[in-house]
């Protein structure tokens, strides 16, 4: 499976949109076998989709980003988690492990608003993803 991951020097891209470099890992097992850096832009959705899909991305960490791209993204089969930030080698290792990501949520985020789904779940918890209360 890999991973792909908005990046901004080694820091996670605080805007989706204004992102213009994936650190993309490739995770068997629970470990990550290899990595590589790929520019991309997001101004053309299209593309930036079509590539996540060429690289095979089944799950992509950002920052911000909008409700209608996640849904795209969920659409062609790629899980979201938005709404990161942080260094991204050490959310990337969180992941693997399959800890919770909620204290790389960005301020703000601590209600999980910004971070739900379709189906009323977080996204900001890794492989564990939990109900909202309150709904």
């Amino acid at each position: 499976m890999n991973v792909a991951i908005t990046v901004w020097g080694n820091r996670i891209s605080p805007v989706f949109d204004s992102a213009q470099t994936l650190l993309v890992a490739e995770i068997r097992a629970d470990q990550v076998v290899g990595r590589k850096i790929q520019m991309f832009q997001t101004t053309v959705f299209n593309r930036c989709l079509k590539l996540l899909e060429e690289l095979d991305v089944r799950v992509l960490i950002c920052g911000a980003l909008c409700e209608g791209p996640v849904r795209l993204l969920e659409f062609h089969d790629i899980e979201v988690i938005p709404f990161i930030t942080g260094e991204a080698e050490k959310i990337l290792e969180c992941y693997v492990q399959g800890k919770d990501l909620k204290e790389f949520a960005m301020p703000g985020c601590g209600h999980a608003r910004c971070c739900r789904t379709r189906d009323g779940s977080l996204q900001v918890q890794g492989r564990g993803l939990a109900p909202i209360s309150g709904k």
